[in-house]
């Protein structure tokens, strides 16, 4: 096996594990805990998260079948960080909180260190994006 084979499989792997924890925090209907659910309430954009979350499940969902039936590894390097960067921004739209919320200054905490991840991605994959 070559490099970019193993590094399809770690991303298929990974990809199905995000894709199953986003499923069961943003979409599923069940109650985790009531802090999670005071925090999903309290959300400054709403139900964004939500619809973020089915279109970052669906790509996941159209990446890793573009993997698998073309044995096309390229696309994680061109696609991957592209996915992994949008999965980011989704997660900064369901950490940041209404003002009048208790975990305000902790959404934001979140949300910054996120943003500084996101330079970091967008740095570190700037031949492949630009």
């Amino acid at each position: 096996m070559n490099k970019l084979s193993i590094l399809s499989s770690a991303f298929i792997v990974i990809a199905i594990i995000s894709g199953i924890a986003i499923y069961k925090l943003e979409i599923s209907k069940t109650a985790i805990d009531e802090e999670y659910e005071y925090i999903k309430k309290h959300r400054a954009f709403g139900v964004l998260t939500k619809y973020l979350s089915i279109i970052s499940l669906i790509s996941l969902v159209l990446l890793i079948l573009k993997i698998i039936v073309n044995r096309d590894y390229t696309v994680i390097v061109n696609y991957g960080s592209v996915w992994t960067i949008f999965t980011l921004v989704t997660l900064c739209t369901g950490c940041f909180q209404k003002r009048n919320s208790i975990y305000y200054s902790r959404g934001l905490i979140a949300v910054f260190s996120m943003l500084i991840f996101i330079a970091v991605c967008i740095y570190a994959f700037r031949k492949v994006l630009f």
